[in-house]
């Protein structure tokens, strides 16, 4: 899990502003892309107070043929 701290730090090179909001835009437009629907996310998931976290089955696929 990252927090929006760190998410900041990370695209944006540098530390978060009180209010600052460019890193929800930024989870709000990939969770677009992805077609992850925000009143129910299954992909990019919201901790309250804390962050985002991605929540994602992966699969393996045995490639012995």
């Amino acid at each position: 899990m990252l927090n929006r701290d760190q998410l900041t730090e990370m695209i944006q090179g540098r530390e978060a502003e009180p209010y600052d909001r460019a890193v929800d835009v930024q989870v709000s437009r990939l969770r677009q892309r992805l077609r992850d629907d925000s009143r129910e996310p299954q992909l990019i998931k919201t901790v309250r107070g804390e962050g985002y976290v991605l929540a994602s089955t992966i699969e393996l696929r045995n490639s012995c043929a």
